[in-house]
């Protein structure tokens, strides 16, 4: 099975997105085994994501430009039109 969020890059990438990579990995590797092992709906997975999502958007500066940016990702990754 791959990955959740795959980060295609030169092997020159910057120590900042190095870091994302290693967290998005850490963060896959998660879902991944709840997934496999059928012990969590993946409905029920995606509306916690969600909510972490907006809880931690909760504590930012200019949510709505982010939220704009996170709206087109997701429906980018799921294959929304």
């Amino acid at each position: 099975m791959g990955q959740v969020i795959q980060f295609p890059g030169p092997k020159n990438t910057p120590r900042g997105a190095e870091r994302l990579m290693q967290i998005a990995d850490e963060i896959d590797t998660i879902i991944l085994r709840h997934l496999t092992e059928g012990d969590i709906d993946p409905r029920d997975l995606a509306g916690l994501l969600a909510h972490r999502l907006g809880n931690f958007m909760r504590h930012l500066d200019h949510r709505s430009l982010l939220w704009d940016v996170c709206e087109k990702v997701l429906k980018t990754q799921a294959a929304i039109d």
